[in-house]
């Protein structure tokens, strides 16, 4: 029969510390994560008013986006290359720091050629941060509040977005420079709290410490075996579908992000920027945070982050959504339009909280963090590199903007029938869901026992 150790008074100090920094870490990069996005928001915001002050046609605006995947693809190749050799808490507050010098290029008003640069550097530097802070959620988080943490990051991206928009309303059409100073501010000032926490709660060292300390105690069995990188991730067909229908579902997104104002201006004719904010801020903040939560709930309806219910959830949330997209462009109501493309974006963003967990389950513990480094390489390729100047390239073509929407919700059901092959791949292969490993605070209170 196993002794279950009585922890000291300092024992149970250190435990409440450890779990208050994860905490306080966890609210620094949920906020860095959101101001993070302050910038996509501003470049949507003001479509019309960046490029009549820079003389932007729609393909140069639409550069922007496409040099900055550029850069996110970059990032994400050297990411999966250097992320097990190095400092993870300096590499990360070096990329925040990097990322926003490269944001004064647009308040200083320099030539194209530079802000092309500057958007490049951007992407390649965000795009450090976008992957780790899940995979940091996912090493970190005590295992009764992982959908809470992971669901909270996801918001906050969201959330800084539309503050973008409402930099927008603040400071009207024409001081939206300042929009950046405010992000490289509020950043810099969350990166510093970044530098005091110690390296043990950001390093995947300090995990694998705890875990040979249990090995030492015959707590965790060691692998038979070592599965190989091309058998686990390269020929793991639902990972690959899962990871192919996240950047289906990106490219909409951020296409949506470019179309959104446009229509709203051009083909509903509305100027007013009070009207066009709160459109703005029902559909994507409103609806997303809606969106999060409700996905949060569905994880836990169908039995949690290893559910076999996740591919075929999200199928269906993906077929419904795409529906209420295919109409909204057709009415010619605000109002109508607003309400289609808010349950829109519920029903999209609840599936893609669903897509977190749903590709953590289908992945061995020990090649997590290459996985989300190729996926993040995937969902640029197909996603973010692409989107920006295809919706410039299409818009040239169809002209019209309600056809765009159309468009893009065809592509839309490609994705959800890339998850119904998965599903039906998974059962008809019988493909083993990877149980939840213990998460830091499980294998804490495994060692107390021990002791």
């Amino acid at each position: 029969m196993k002794k279950v150790k009585v922890l000291n008074t300092n024992e149970i100090k250190i435990k409440r510390l450890s779990e208050n920094i994860i905490w306080l870490l966890m609210f620094v990069i949920s906020i860095i994560h959101g101001l993070m996005r302050i910038t996509p928001g501003i470049l949507s915001s003001y479509v019309t008013q960046i490029k009549n002050e820079f003389q932007l046609s729609d393909e140069k605006f639409g550069m922007f986006g496409t040099v900055n995947g550029l850069g996110s693809l970059v990032g994400s190749l050297i990411f999966t290359l250097i992320i097990e050799q190095t400092d993870h808490k300096n590499l990360i507050c070096t990329m925040l720091t990097i990322n926003c010098l490269s944001h004064f290029s647009f308040y200083f008003k320099l030539d194209y050629p530079i802000l092309l640069l500057s958007r490049f550097i951007s992407g390649f530097a965000s795009v450090f941060c976008f992957i780790y802070f899940p995979m940091w959620v996912d090493k970190f988080a005590m295992k009764k509040w992982v959908n809470f943490m992971q669901t909270t990051v996801q918001l906050t991206n969201t959330i800084g977005h539309i503050f973008g928009y409402f930099i927008y309303l603040i400071l009207g059409s024409k001081n939206w420079k300042y929009g950046f100073l405010i992000e490289i501010f509020t950043i810099s000032c969350f990166v510093l709290i970044m530098v005091i926490i110690p390296n043990k709660y950001y390093d995947k060292n300090y995990e694998n410490k705890e875990w040979n300390e249990i090995n030492n105690y015959e707590w965790f069995e060691q692998e038979k075996e070592k599965e190989t990188i091309t058998n686990d991730i390269i020929c793991n067909i639902p990972y690959i579908l899962i990871t192919l229908y996240r950047g289906n579902r990106l490219f909409i997104f951020v296409a949506i992000d470019f179309w959104y104002s446009d229509y709203i201006q051009n083909s509903l004719m509305i100027d007013d920027p009070l009207i066009i904010f709160w459109s703005y801020t029902l559909t994507i903040v409103i609806s997303n945070l809606i969106g999060n939560v409700l996905g949060g709930l569905i994880i836990n309806a169908i039995g949690g982050t290893n559910s076999i219910y996740s591919f075929p959830t999200m199928a269906f949330l993906q077929f419904i959504c795409v529906f209420f997209g295919i109409f909204a462009p057709i009415t010619k109501s605000i109002y109508i339009f607003t309400f289609l493309m808010s349950l829109y974006m519920i029903l999209n963003s609840a599936s893609g909280i669903i897509t977190i967990s749903a590709s953590f389950a289908v992945m061995p513990h020990t090649l997590k963090g290459t996985a989300t480094g190729i996926y993040s390489i995937v969902v640029n390729l197909i996603a973010f590199l692409p989107a920006p100047y295809a919706y410039a390239f299409i818009k040239n073509i169809i002209g019209e903007e309600s056809y765009i929407m159309i468009v893009l919700m065809i592509y839309g059901i490609l994705g959800g029938f890339e998850l119904i092959f998965a599903e039906v791949y998974m059962r008809v292969k019988k493909v083993k869901i990877h149980k939840e490993e213990y998460k830091y605070e499980e294998i804490k209170n495994k060692n107390n026992e021990i002791k």
